[in-house]
């Protein structure tokens, strides 16, 4: 593979890599290859040939105006980098109108950097060391061009400019499917430890604990989804977003098997610590009751979003060999799988494993032991694994691990053996880029919280979190497990003030979370309810206080269907404001007092229509 073509390919996986990282950023990659010309099957992914590359940072040329060219300009000679510049070019300069639009451009960059004119309505934004651009081009993502996206929306132009997602994906299947069906064969990229492993510089900061709290229908709920979508694609939180949009992530989200950057959970009266971090629950096996280990939903969540961290710390190098043992491993577990096809497989003079399961070896003699494939993996991943005794000392291993240590240093010793002996290949892959993970717990007050989260509520400190200057750990009750909480694992909850104070809250976990509160919004409301909202709202706040006020989701109808006032008060509002202001006998004239009051101010043609049992609101 030539040079050049190997240097569109490790510029091509970096921005494709910072893509995944940052879905908001898009580049123009070539469109098409030119006959008699360098293109696809050359490996050139760039438009340009073996004197220059272009990496076109905004929508390409049109048909008309054929000026459009806003990207980096790399200028090559004997297939090395002389030259590389930001290129603002303004060509056919009769047909543009807007020509205004490009000089107020290079005056706003002008002021954070040096442009160089190298002639009317051309100017270049050079980098130093342009070979090094491993350095200068994240810099420059990181740096100038969010200045050219600010002046391209500011001046109304996204349209004209920003890259369309169908087309982006458009050409870059195009140049997946000539990879994947070349002969080219691609060196080993380059090991760099770029802006893309670590959190953006310009990063928003989000509260890594919050809970919004608030009276029912203020929309707390509904607020989780939007927060939750701009940590996880790391976007401003004053930002405007697609709701629908957002949706449709969360639901994806939430149905995945594997790597779910997102976890819902609702909080309950009955919900522990043994359901929410780790302990054991009852198993019926072939009609026998015993126990197995239960992990929750924090545990699992945590221990995504630090294995994510630690693979963004390390190198590709370290990467490439934890892949490549899992990959040996796979083979191993395959190659006793046939064995046992035609007898136990034995690892000791008289113990044998007699079966495979999705994660354990099934061995032992007069009863069953499952040997799990992680605590074989972590005793092996332990450089200090040479001996049974020091294996026995490898952190984050189960009780039964420890207990038959001697049978599992002699598998550990079986895989190192079967590894050396085989040759087992595996792709390279890149380093892995640092993502957000969030856990959303509905209805966090409904539970005892000091139960619930032990004494692991301190590691929910920003800086007690793993990565963090006072990075901390503990041990879990079963006396094996060690426990940290990332920091890149962000917590929200909701909480019914109406339901529970938050005065009643622990003292403990108020101080690490920040309260976010949601009352309720009358520019939310149709504008023939508001005045109706507003009057019911200030008397129940006189009478009970703002906690127990009507949310505005109640005025708010159904997606797609028409709001029906009448039917949403006598089944919604009226039934809850009779439970506020519970009272075996005056229940009913309060609430028929605030409804009055109300409606006399708002002026709607409607009436109370009262009986024994009941009250309710009729048409006039």
């Amino acid at each position: 593979m030539s040079t050049i073509a190997q240097l569109h390919k490790e510029i091509y996986d970096f921005l494709m890599e910072y893509h995944q990282v940052n879905p908001t950023f898009k580049f123009a990659p070539r469109t098409r290859s030119i006959a008699n010309g360098r293109g696809y099957q050359d490996g050139y992914w760039f438009n340009g040939n073996d004197d220059y590359l272009f990496i076109g940072l905004y929508s390409p040329n049109d048909s008309v105006n054929k000026t459009r060219t806003i990207g980096i300009f790399i200028q090559l000679r004997q297939s090395l980098i002389q030259k590389a510049y930001l290129l603002i070019t303004y060509r056919d300069v009769a047909q543009i109108p807007d020509i205004p639009f490009y000089n107020k451009l290079v005056e706003r960059l002008k002021q954070n950097s040096t442009l160089h004119q190298e002639r009317e309505n051309k100017y270049q934004l050079h980098f130093e060391n342009p070979r090094d651009w491993q350095t200068w081009l994240p810099n420059f993502l990181e740096n100038q061009k969010p200045i050219i996206d600010r002046y391209i929306e500011e001046q109304g132009r996204r349209d004209d400019f920003f890259i369309n997602q169908d087309w982006f994906r458009e050409h870059t299947n195009a140049i997946r499917n000539v990879r994947n069906n070349t002969s080219i064969q691609f060196n080993t990229p380059v090991n760099i430890n770029r802006i893309v492993n670590q959190i953006p510089q310009n990063m928003p900061h989000y509260p890594l604990n919050q809970i919004l709290y608030g009276p029912p229908g203020t929309g707390k709920t509904y607020q989780t989804v939007a927060l939750a979508y701009q940590i996880v694609h790391q976007l401003p939180l004053d930002e405007d977003i697609d709701y629908t949009l957002a949706r449709a992530w969360y639901k994806q989200e939430l149905a995945k098997n594997h790597d779910r950057q997102v976890e819902f959970i609702t909080f309950h009266q009955n919900y522990s610590y043994e359901d929410f971090i780790a302990g054991i629950k009852p198993a019926l096996n072939d009609d026998s009751l015993g126990f197995r280990e239960h992990k929750g939903i924090f545990f699992e969540v945590c221990q995504r979003a630090l294995k994510n961290y630690e693979d963004s710390q390390r190198s590709t190098a370290e990467i490439q060999r934890d892949q490549l043992t899992e990959a040996f491993f796979e083979e191993f577990k395959n190659s006793i799988i046939e064995h046992l096809e035609m007898a136990p497989y034995p690892i000791s003079n008289s113990v044998k494993i007699h079966d495979v399961t999705e994660s354990a070896f099934v061995y032992g003699n007069t009863t069953n032991n499952y040997m799990k494939f992680q605590d074989i993996l972590k005793i092996f991943a332990n450089p200090e694994a040479t001996s049974r005794q020091s294996a026995s000392q490898t952190p984050n291993i189960s009780g039964l691990a420890r207990q038959h240590i001697t049978y599992y240093y002699n598998v550990v010793k079986l895989f190192r053996d079967f590894s050396t002996q085989h040759n087992i290949s595996s792709q390279p892959i890149p380093a892995q880029p640092l993502k957000n993970y969030v856990l959303i717990i509905d209805e966090i007050n409904r539970a005892n919280i000091s139960r619930v989260f032990g004494e692991l509520i301190t590691l929910l400190e920003e800086d007690k979190r793993w990565g963090n200057d006072f990075e901390t750990e503990v041990l879990l009750p079963d006396g094996f497990t060690k426990f940290t909480v990332p920091k890149n694992l962000y917590i929200i909850g909701t909480m019914n003030t109406a339901d529970k104070s938050i005065a009643l809250l622990d003292i403990a976990l108020r101080r690490r979370f920040e309260f976010i509160p949601l009352y309720p919004d009358a520019s939310k409301v149709k504008d023939e309810y508001q005045l109706f909202f507003n009057t019911l709202n200030q008397r129940i706040k006189d009478k009970k206080g703002i906690d127990f006020c009507i949310g505005h989701a109640y005025f708010m109808p159904p997606q797609d269907r028409s709001f029906d006032f009448v039917k949403a008060m006598n089944q919604k509002v009226i039934p809850l404001l009779m439970e506020y202001f519970y009272n075996a006998r005056t229940t009913q004239n309060d609430v028929k007092q605030l409804l009055e009051e109300a409606l006399s101010v708002s002026g709607l043609p409607l009436q109370i229509e009262e009986n024994m049992f009941q009250i309710k609101i009729v048409a006039s």
